[in-house]
């Protein structure tokens, strides 16, 4: 069975689809099989991954096709695969927008993604990976979240990211209709972390004390190589190879193995 891991938090700007990226990619260094799949309309993990529009049917008509029962694609026509990062993906394009309607018009709408990503076809998937939009309230990431059997939250390092997670935690509950929200969740990974500024080490401090073990133990640092990364959309993790001393990269791979159960 497929591991199904929502990145999500509702604040934009805390390295969100980065964080999706450079951990699909740090288990797929790992020997894992992973699929991203983009749920967000901007679409930034999907040309970090290299797509363009193809013509090709994404992640809105794979919804499409489900709510309205008319197959008109095998699953394997939704799935591109990324040669430089080795890494399968179904991309977002701009019907993505449109999608709320077709979710709503469902009788059951808040298990669309889950009847999608359940099918035995998606089970070949050691992990599968959903980069959300940052509205947690909307339909689409309740479904998300709902699918998934874990949610790995990216927390910036700074006050007001900080402040956002109870609210990420009590819809999380809330959807997974569970007293003990722990067991659903992969952890919170502090992203953009300046080990010099005050407010880095508060917000570090102030997670640990509040969140414990949840907290992955090593943050991913500020620095330029992570910007380049994105000016170059490729990620981090996947060039380990070339970037043995990244810091950005081997924080990233830590995350991973953590989540895959291996020793860091």
């Amino acid at each position: 069975m497929s591991q199904i891991i929502s990145v999500a938090i509702e604040k934009g700007g805390v390295g969100k689809t980065t964080t999706a990226l450079n951990i699909g990619a740090g288990l797929q260094t790992l020997g894992r099989k992973v699929l991203l799949v983009d749920l967000d309309q901007q679409g930034h993990l999907s040309r970090w991954l290299g797509w363009h529009e193809d013509r090709q049917p994404a992640i809105s008509e794979l919804i499409y096709q489900e709510v309205s029962k008319i197959k008109t694609a095998e699953y394997k026509q939704f799935i591109r695969h990324s040669e430089r990062e080795q890494l399968d993906y179904i991309p977002s394009n701009k019907m993505l927008g449109g999608i709320y309607a077709v979710l709503g018009a469902d009788g059951e709408s808040n298990t669309v993604l889950c009847r999608i990503f359940h099918h035995d076809f998606f089970k070949s998937y050691d992990y599968i990976i959903f980069d959300c939009p940052t509205a947690v309230d909307n339909l689409l990431v309740s479904n998300a979240l709902q699918c998934s059997d874990k949610l790995l939250i990216p927390v910036q390092a700074e006050k007001f990211a900080y402040d956002g997670i109870p609210l990420m935690l009590q819809r999380y509950t809330a959807i997974k209709r569970t007293n003990n929200i722990v067991p659903y969740l992969s952890g919170m990974l502090i992203t953009m972390y300046n080990a010099r500024t005050i407010m880095s080490n508060e917000v570090l401090d102030a997670l640990k004390k509040s969140y414990g073990q949840l907290v992955f133990p090593k943050p991913v640092p500020m620095l330029q190589e992570a910007r380049n990364s994105t000016d170059d959309e490729s990620s981090i993790c996947g060039s380990l190879v070339r970037r043995k001393n990244s810091r950005v990269g081997q924080a990233y791979l830590a995350a991973a193995k953590r989540i895959a159960g291996e020793a860091v």
